[in-house]
């Protein structure tokens, strides 16, 4: 049995949170996102990215996941930027690595955001998901956030539609 926790993560953790997000986004977008995309990757701009909005951003928190000691998923929360929601922590990224995907690990830090999300006086939380990406979509819906209708249009190579779903804490 692995011993597992989540840790809030500070700007050393850029590079492993980008490694992870990497590694998730080039096994769950395969046939979504362009390959030539997915293929393209680099941990350092995203890296740097991710540093840069610990540093500009001062309600925005990163997660780490561990399992045994070794990080192996993440996630961020911060309030939503969306103008229709008020009250509403939003994460814009929730990723793992394959090697540790339905291990019940999701249900895990979505509660951890959750609990923390309530503890930050937030009374909702939504994310916005590629409305292709079904396994993340049933997930979230498994978890009590529901689509809510919302859509809008993103480009991660070529234009994707995203879908929100979203909940009260």
């Amino acid at each position: 049995m692995e011993h597992t926790s989540i840790r809030l993560a500070t700007a050393k953790d850029a590079e492993t949170i980008a490694q992870i997000i990497n590694s998730a986004w080039q096994t769950a977008y395969a046939g979504i996102v362009p390959q030539a995309y997915l293929d393209s990757l680099k941990e350092i701009p995203r890296a740097q990215r991710l540093t840069e909005g610990l540093e500009q951003f001062p309600d925005l928190r990163y997660y780490l996941f561990e399992e045994d000691g070794i990080p192996v998923g993440t996630a961020s929360l911060h309030p939503t930027h969306d103008e229709d929601l008020t009250g509403t922590a939003e994460f814009t990224f929730f990723y793992f690595l394959p090697s540790v995907w339905r291990r019940g690990y999701g249900r895990l830090l979505l509660d951890r955001l959750k609990e923390d999300a309530r503890g930050r006086g937030f009374r909702n939380i939504c994310c916005w998901v590629l409305k292709e990406n079904t396994h993340a979509i049933s997930f979230y819906e498994s978890q009590g956030m529901l689509r809510d209708g919302k859509r809008q249009t993103i480009t991660i190579g070529e234009p994707l539609e995203v879908v929100r779903c979203f909940s009260q804490l």
